[in-house]
């Protein structure tokens, strides 16, 4: 007990350690002993483990390079501190510790003052935190280092619990491909996405202020209908809750539904493309009760031509959508949580008007019966032409199913379950799967759509169309408009040339086998104060969106190079340098031509 209360200290001193509540059971089934030789053992239930604290020689980390080294247990503190000693000084250390009765008995006997450090995290919880966990981490610095990430397993998880060790490294692995594929797009995808932006901002006075639709539904059933293959055999069942629940519709299956004779409240949609306005939009005639809700990003004809009320929210947490409401001056929170499908625009939605239970259907996130039944029946995908002309080669992946075992998916599909589940466990919302089939979704009860009508659908609700009506527009002026778009074009103007000026020093910079150790440390120098402009995007959030996903490749590289001063590592940290402003420079030239044209046409 002797360390208890400074190691709490320590550990209270950095807010990024993630500690658990432990269930009572999962302390007291196990106790501690040491045999006739001083070995310390833990017995849990019937089984006894010797505890030791064996460094793993084959497994060191490189101190040469900016690792992220995820330690599997903390009992072996000893195995910690080799690893530490080892590490390099901007290396970061994350220790993963899932049982309970091994981190309470570390945390009071054993020093923890190797953890007075930033760059050393607990993550002490049941496995099942531990995507909640890592979401909440790499948001953080620790984004850069997703390409030079290490294992270390201590002696008990290497040894003794390896199932423990492979279900973290599932974990982990999912959430880096998940992130990975948040912030992936590339430059021009965000150059495209932001000439959408401001090519439908002068629709944005005419969308409902989305801060005032906030709670306006608050625990009101609502039905997210998504274009799943499982949809085919309860959508019967959904005639039933008209009137009784918010239908809230991706705009895959808004026609059918509409066929059907069950006219939904909300169509939601995402995609950008033309391929969306022709499928989905052109030539239809949907009902003016039907609000459609979507992004600035979406192919401007869509909004041209809706005729019902429209909602453009802002993105949660997406900085081109920071920075335009800063600039406009909109307040309140005109955001949702949108993520990357439409059925999480539908999902969004459902959250920001507060209702509850959020009820899930058609959302299989998995293929049907065979690998070709992608969709419900009713929809666009029904044509095997246009099937064939967007489908792309994907590798086949297995995740646990809704009734047990395992469906077959795709990569997107299970970012697309991530998001749902960070989505759901963050914010503790009451969500029902009723798909009744394709991927089990974590954090969400199973029931029959016939279920939850009984359960949760019983009167009448008051009709949304009138209530959305009620709603008053965003608080917007056209020449305001104009004017404020005016001043960022003059401002993004003057940081093109600072980039441009880094970029002719960085440039010019002759080196070659034989320059001498002072002559690479000099260029080096003039190569590094490229950082300063690293901070300038992460300091814009319109240039943080647009630059991002190069800025973050440029800075893996950066990581993955030897900090050791040759003539290789320099030109090779002078390559990646020049080509990130390379990038900088044309993007902002590109930002400056849309913004100018924005003008031209508000």
């Amino acid at each position: 007990m002797e360390f208890l209360n400074r190691n709490i200290e320590i550990l209270s001193a950095n807010s990024n350690h993630w500690i658990g509540i432990p269930d009572e059971n999962e302390l007291t089934g196990a106790r501690f002993e040491v045999d006739s030789s001083g070995n310390e053992l833990f017995i849990d239930g019937d089984r006894v483990y010797d505890l030791k604290s064996t460094f793993d020689n084959t497994n060191q980390p490189n101190p040469l390079k900016r690792e992220l080294i995820f330690v599997i247990g903390i009992y072996s503190v000893g195995e910690i501190e080799q690893l530490i000693r080892l590490m390099g000084n901007d290396s970061l250390l994350v220790i993963i510790e899932p049982n309970f009765a091994l981190f309470n008995y570390a945390l009071q006997h054993h020093d923890f003052s190797i953890l007075h450090t930033s760059s050393a995290v607990i993550f002490a919880d049941k496995i099942s935190n531990l995507p909640l966990f890592l979401d909440k981490y790499f948001s953080m610095n620790a984004i850069f280092y997703l390409k030079t990430i290490k294992f270390y397993f201590t002696h008990f998880y290497r040894e003794q619990d390896i199932q423990s060790s492979v279900a973290i490294i599932r974990i982990i692995k999912e959430i880096v491909s998940y992130k990975t594929l948040m912030y992936g797009n590339s430059v021009e995808d965000s150059l495209i996405g932001f000439r959408h932006h401001m090519k439908n901002l002068k629709h944005l006075p005419r969308s409902k202020d989305v801060s005032l639709l906030k709670n306006t539904m608050r625990n009101v059933p609502a039905v997210v209908v998504a274009a799943g293959p499982s949809l085919n055999k309860n959508i019967e069942n959904l005639h039933d809750l008209k009137g009784k629940a918010v239908i809230i519709a991706v705009d895959t299956i808004a026609q059918r539904l509409c066929n059907e004779g069950i006219i939904p409240d909300f169509i939601c949609s995402i995609e950008r493309g033309i391929e969306t306005y022709t499928y989905f939009y052109e030539g239809k005639t949907y009902p003016v009760e039907s609000t459609l809700v979507g992004p600035l990003v979406l192919y401007p004809e869509i909004f041209e031509e809706y005729p019902g009320e429209l909602v453009i929210p802002m993105r949660e947490n997406v900085g081109e959508f920071i920075w335009l409401e800063q600039v406009l001056g909109l307040k309140g929170d005109n955001a949702i949580s949108i993520g990357l499908s439409c059925a999480h625009v539908a999902f969004g939605v459902a959250e920001h008007i507060g209702a509850s239970p959020i009820i899930l259907l058609g959302q299989d996130l998995a293929y049907g019966n065979s690998t070709e039944e992608t969709h419900a029946g009713g929809t666009i995908y029904d044509d095997k032409n246009i099937m064939n002309s967007t489908s792309v080669e994907q590798e086949l992946l297995h995740t646990e199913g809704y009734y047990g075992g395992m469906v077959a998916t795709r990569e997107i599909w299970n970012a697309f379950r991530t998001w749902l589940e960070m989505e759901i466990a963050t914010k503790k919302l009451d969500v029902i799967n009723a798909t009744e089939g394709g991927a089990k979704i974590e954090s969400t009860r199973q029931l029959s759509l016939a279920e939850v009508g009984r359960k949760y659908c019983k009167s009448m609700i008051s009709p949304v169309s009138e209530l959305i009506k009620n709603v008053t527009a965003y608080p917007l002026e056209q020449q305001q408009m104009k004017y404020v778009i005016k001043e960022q074009c003059k401002y993004f103007l003057e940081l093109t040339s600072r980039f441009e000026k880094q970029r002719k020093h960085v440039k010019r910079l002759k080196l070659n086998a034989f320059s001498s150790e002072r002559e690479l440390k000099a260029a080096l120098q003039r190569i590094d104060q490229t950082e300063e402009f690293f901070k300038l995007v992460l300091d814009n959030w319109l240039l943080r969106h647009c630059i991002q996903p190069a800025m973050i490749n440029s800075v893996w590289n950066l990581y993955d190079i030897e900090r050791v001063v040759n003539f290789n590592n320099v030109t090779q940290a002078q390559k990646i340098n020049l080509g990130f402003l390379d990038i900088g420079v044309y993007t902002l030239n590109e930002i400056t031509k849309i913004l100018k044209s924005t003008v031209e046409e508000l």
